[in-house]
């Protein structure tokens, strides 16, 4: 027996033993499918983090540089320079897109254990389904087990994210928010009530030097 088969031996036999810690099957089912879910919420949100912890620098990195343009941007509209707007204007947007994209991918992080946990599933549970009340268009008068994985693990991320801020660890800001910017941003808002641009971001030049001559 090689490695690999060893590994998923010892997998399945661990995913499968809440299923059988009842003896009526259908109270099986569904406890194991829940103890399931939080297994998949578990080893996402430890992803996400270490995805966090790893890039860290590169993500603090866009979203400085995408601040820093945004801010330049609406400094050159203040004082009526469209070059320099345009010009600050497509380089934050860029860094914006980039940081956008890069978030996503570590959104994804949260997911990825919910595939392979359905993809387990069909190799136990491919046969079992779950009769309608009434049939329904395109899916007829039955569902399989992912009819009931997905929506328990919709609600058990919801609950999670009720309880994390209570546990340690968990509640920990893995430092990836957007308004911990060091510089802070300017809002349109800001202009709008100040009419103008409030002194305290002329009196704050960005790191690179440039600010209010």
């Amino acid at each position: 027996m090689n490695t690999w088969t060893q590994l998923y031996s010892f997998l399945d036999s661990l995913l499968i033993a809440p299923f059988r810690a009842f003896e009526i099957p259908i109270v099986g089912f569904y406890f194991g499918t829940f103890i399931l879910c939080l297994w998949c919420i578990l080893l996402g949100e430890l992803t996400f983090r270490l995805a966090a912890a790893v890039n860290r620098s590169y993500i603090d990195k866009l979203r400085a540089e995408a601040v820093r343009m945004h801010n330049l941007s609406v400094k050159a509209i203040v004082v009526k320079d469209k070059e320099s707007f345009r010009a600050c204007n497509k380089q934050a947007n860029e860094a914006f897109g980039k940081y956008f994209f890069n978030m996503i991918a570590h959104g994804a992080a949260f997911l990825w254990p919910v595939p392979f946990a359905l993809s387990w599933m069909a190799t136990r549970f491919s046969q079992v389904e779950f009769e309608l009340l009434f049939s329904l268009p395109l899916i007829g008068d039955t569902v399989g087990y992912s009819a009931v994985l997905i929506p328990m693990y919709i609600l058990c991320r919801i609950g999670w994210g009720k309880l994390k801020p209570h546990l340690f660890f968990f509640n920990r800001d893995p430092g990836v928010a957007l308004d911990q910017a060091e510089e802070e941003m300017i809002k349109w808002e800001d202009i709008s009530k100040h009419r103008g641009l409030p002194e305290r971001f002329w009196q704050n030049p960005d790191k690179s030097g440039q600010g209010k001559r």
